[in-house]
């Protein structure tokens, strides 16, 4: 039942995206999110200039794994995963992940 309650909940209010690994790509509704930290600099120096640190939360589907060679296409642009797991086993699972943009060329 809370499966269900989830699956409706992605269907309203989630937005589309794209997970793609490898050569396999699958569009899905899922929720995103910025991480908003208080005690930490959107931009940090490094030795290229200034960096943007800006991370997001993911919240999707439990049928659809994410690791750290996921790619995530989301409101025009691409997103690497931080960390992932999949949280909410036997009650109402889903995949939580931190993503962060993804800044190097795309092949």
């Amino acid at each position: 039942m809370m499966e269900r309650m989830w699956n409706h909940i992605l269907d309203r209010f989630g937005h589309a995206v794209t997970l793609r690994g490898g050569e396999e790509a699958v569009s899905l509704r899922a929720l995103v999110q910025p991480v908003l930290d208080r005690g930490r600099e959107q931009k940090v120096p490094s030795p290229l200039g200034l960096g943007r640190q800006d991370r997001f939360r993911y919240m999707g589907p439990a049928g659809y794994p994410l690791d750290l060679d996921t790619i995530v296409e989301w409101n025009g642009r691409e997103y690497r995963v931080q960390v992932a797991h999949l949280v909410g086993e036997g009650v109402c699972p889903h995949w939580w992940a931190v993503l962060y943009p993804r800044e190097e060329a795309a092949p």
